[in-house]
């Protein structure tokens, strides 16, 4: 069985038509999570870019694989996914956003990759973009880089087929957009009419004309990806793969487009508490999407409430592929639910993870080392949100979903809620404890942050930001 893993940046569950959203177009997606399962309970368990990649790469929460905010890169000294599937004869590859190093990408810095096409660096044109592959380039090509991104997806299955079509594959395709500046993308994805746009109630009235713009332009961005999508579908169908694919398609955090008041790293207008897309315990930021399509095994149609978490990723993939686990993974697998089963009982490692699941930011984050998110802790399940940050930079949160499912009351110190808070208290201390979580008693440097042996992935880029 090969496996094709498509992840997009900053991509919020709400945004596909399969969770219910009857604006924005996502035909493709929409097809595939009538032909497989909507995870509808899939979370980031920390809601940004290089710690969720991380996490995917190795299976492990920041203090095991040393990313705790993005400039750093993963320990040499672990399993990671790709590694494990390479070792049991997959033919490996990963093409798109990296965010885990710097090119060039020799064996011994691939992590288990036979292939990387890592477009270079992450910033703000998502057209015309350079390429590293393995240890040449930069390359340029030229067009929208989901569509490059394709093209070059599409031809290391072609390529697979004539020169190890006895093997399985495992491809990793990762898109930059709708991340960030939004209105990036071909105009053929367009249309949306910003009038047209529905908000959420925790969209301040002063942002309101402006987030509706800006979720427009998103959703175009989530159009060309569907489009995209749809490619490397019909790619499969073509080439005859689809029948021995598992599919899955996520993102690596969410993004509030301008709900509980948030804005951009950018917007220096604001207060650094304030300009952060993700890395907040709300469910904008931290709740994705999570579809699959195991032709043969997942049922057609199916939707599952059962909560994951990125963390789980790497032990469903390598149980459904039927490779062992490797010591130290910290998720379970999830596979069975994805087969139409009851999921798996929960185990020493992950308790509590039947129905809640862990949130986090390791760093304080970036633009502002001092005030941004902060360095927090949080619980989610299916009534409450829960979240305790360390030195009580602000909170803690507690939000009834239930009773308030846009997260606009924190009713934590209320004599209501103490119930509640004695409750999601303790199921954070059993997270902390049984996932080795340093976040109370853990040395820490200069500027606040864990020392947990990371490394930069640059240093002469970040040695004077402060990231200690």
């Amino acid at each position: 069985m090969n496996i094709l893993f498509v992840f997009s940046d900053q991509q919020r569950h709400s945004s596909l038509g399969a969770y219910g959203n009857s604006v924005v177009q996502t035909p493709n997606l929409d097809r595939m999570a009538a032909e497989g399962m909507v995870c509808e309970s899939m979370f980031s368990n920390h809601p940004l870019c290089s710690p969720f990649r991380a996490i995917l790469l190795t299976g492990r929460y920041g203090w095991k694989n040393g990313v705790i905010d993005n400039e750093y890169e993963p320990f040499r000294d672990i399993p990671t996914l790709p590694g494990e599937l390479k070792s049991a004869g997959f033919h490996t590859g990963h093409i798109g956003v990296w965010h885990l190093g710097v090119p060039p990408y020799p064996e011994e810095d691939r992590y288990g990759l036979d292939y990387l096409a890592a477009v270079a660096g992450v910033g703000g044109n998502y057209f015309d973009q350079r390429y590293h592959e393995n240890e040449t380039g930069p390359t340029l090509h030229e067009g929208w880089s989901p569509v490059v991104e394709t093209d070059l997806a599409i031809r290391f299955m072609e390529r697979h087929l004539e020169d190890r079509a006895s093997d399985p594959f495992a491809l990793f395709v990762s898109w930059r957009p709708p991340h960030w500046p939004y209105p990036q993308y071909p105009e053929e994805y367009g249309g949306y009419d910003p009038a047209e746009m529905d908000l959420p109630g925790n969209v301040p009235p002063q942002m309101a004309d402006f987030a509706r713009r800006e979720i427009a332009d998103y959703y175009g961005c989530c159009t060309g990806l569907d489009a995209q999508m749809g490619r490397l579908l019909e790619a499969l169908d073509r080439l005859g793969l689809a029948d021995d694919t598992l599919v899955c398609y996520s993102s690596d955090h969410g993004d509030h487009l301008s709900s509980h008041g948030y804005g951009k790293p950018m917007d220096g207008w604001m207060h650094p508490t304030m300009r952060a897309s993700k890395a907040t315990p709300y469910d904008e930021s931290a709740h994705v999407p999570f579809l699959v399509r195991w032709p043969g095994v997942t049922p057609a149609g199916s939707r599952s409430a059962a909560y994951m978490g990125a963390i789980d990723i790497v032990p469903s993939l390598l149980g459904a592929c039927g490779v062992a686990l490797p010591e130290g993974l910290q998720g379970r697998d999830m596979s069975p639910v994805w087969r139409g089963q009851p999921a798996p009982p929960e185990t020493d490692r992950t308790p509590g993870a039947s129905d809640s699941v862990y949130l986090m930011n390791m760093g304080n984050g970036w633009p502002n080392r001092h005030a941004w998110v902060g360095r927090w802790r949080g619980v989610r399940t299916e009534r409450y949100t829960y979240a305790r940050w360390f030195g009580r930079e602000r909170g803690p949160w507690l939000f009834d979903r239930q009773e308030d499912p846009l997260e606009m009351r924190n009713i934590f110190g209320t004599a209501a809620a103490q119930p509640a808070m004695e409750e999601m208290e303790a199921r954070m201390h059993r997270w902390m404890e049984a996932t080795g979580d340093p976040f109370e008693y853990g040395k820490r440097g200069p500027r606040g942050f864990l020392d947990v042996g990371q490394r930069w992935a640059n240093p002469e880029l970040w040695k004077d930001w402060g990231t200690a």
